[in-house]
């Protein structure tokens, strides 16, 4: 089976990062590369709260341009390009879990620096909880 990296995208400068070194294994590997993006549509004020579906179809947009960009910047690479709904790290942990994944790729910083103060940070849960290796890569 081909070597195997997931590589969670959120259109953040760490992503970029994250996929120029992803590239650089997947050419020094022959491997292919799944390209992640969760959108999350949990309500954020209560339980009682839901998304509008206009707001809701606009976040699934974006996430189209985001794995477009991503996939644009890989081009000539074995890509497959998967959008879920969900939470990020609890998706790219159940991705990791429940495929074939050889490596995790994903910068240590990406747009979620409200999420990351109260809950901590996306890196951080799929650290802490990945069934398979995680490379991090820094913001410097």
């Amino acid at each position: 089976m081909k070597y195997t990296i997931l590589l969670p995208v959120d259109g953040s400068e760490g992503s970029r990062k994250a996929i120029e070194m992803a590239k650089r294994l997947a050419k020094h590997e022959d491997a292919r590369i799944i390209l992640l993006h969760a959108v999350d549509i949990r309500p954020r004020t209560s339980e009682y709260y839901a998304y509008d579906n206009v707001v809701v179809e606009a976040m699934k947009k974006s996430a189209q341009l985001v794995i477009k960009d991503a996939t644009e910047m890989l081009k000539g690479f074995d890509v497959t390009p998967v959008t879920t709904i969900g939470r990020a790290g609890d998706e790219i942990v159940s991705y990791a879990t429940n495929e074939h994944v050889d490596l995790i790729v994903m910068a240590t910083r990406g747009l979620g620096a409200v999420e990351r103060f109260f809950v901590g940070s996306v890196t951080t849960y799929v650290l802490h909880h990945s069934p398979v290796p995680v490379l991090s890569i820094p913001m410097r």
